[in-house]
C-alpha cells in the first residue's frame, strides 16, 4: 500500500472517530452543552470577560393524536393533530466580574443563574369539516347538506423558568 493511501486512512478514520464521538453526547441527553468562549473579548478590550456557560435543548417529539372519524363528519377529526414535543431548558451560568467596574474591591464578580426546567409544547393542529355529513342510510348512503366547520388548535407552551441574582 502506498504511504498516501495508509496517510488517507488513517485521516479518514481519525474524522470518523471524532465525528462518532461527538455525536454520542448529544443523543444519550436532552440538551447538548455549551461553553461559549470570550477570551477574543479580553484581548481585544483588557478587561476580564466574563464566563457563559449553558446548553441548547435538544425537542424530543412525541407521538401526536390519531385522527378519528365520527359519525356525522365527513372527515376525521383532527384532520392535522398537533404533535407534542418535550424537551429541558438547560442550566445557564453567567458571572461577571465587577471590581473594575465599580472601584470596590469587596465586591468581586456578578453571577446569574438559571435552573434547567422540562418545557413541553404542541404544535397546532386543524379541524375542517365540508358543507357535507357523512353517508346517511336513508339517503341511499348520500350525504346530507350542513354547515361547514373550520378550527385551529392554539399551540402549546408550558414551562416554568427561573432565574437567581446574586453579587458577591
Amino acid at each position: 500500500m502506498k504511504s498516501t493511501t495508509k496517510g488517507t486512512l488513517a485521516v479518514l478514520a481519525g474524522c470518523l472517530a471524532s465525528v462518532g464521538a461527538g455525536a454520542a453526547p448529544a443523543a444519550a441527553g436532552e440538551q447538548v452543552p455549551v461553553a461559549v468562549p470570550l477570551t477574543g473579548v479580553e484581548n481585544a478590550l483588557h478587561v476580564k470577560a466574563p464566563e457563559l456557560s449553558t446548553g441548547v435543548p435538544i425537542p424530543m417529539p412525541g407521538g401526536p393524536d390519531a385522527p378519528r372519524f365520527t359519525a356525522g363528519r365527513m372527515l376525521p377529526e383532527p384532520l392535522l393533530p398537533a404533535v407534542p414535543l418535550s424537551s429541558e431548558l438547560p442550566d445557564t451560568r453567567v458571572e461577571a466580574p465587577l471590581s473594575r467596574a465599580t472601584g470596590d474591591h469587596k465586591t468581586d464578580h456578578l453571577a446569574l443563574t438559571t435552573a434547567g426546567s422540562d418545557v413541553r409544547t404542541a404544535t397546532p393542529g386543524a379541524s375542517v369539516n365540508p358543507p357535507l355529513t357523512g353517508p346517511i342510510g336513508d339517503r341511499f348512503g348520500l350525504p346530507g347538506p350542513a354547515l361547514p366547520e373550520a378550527a385551529l388548535a392554539a399551540p402549546l407552551l408550558t414551562a416554568a423558568p427561573g432565574a437567581a441574582l446574586g453579587i458577591a
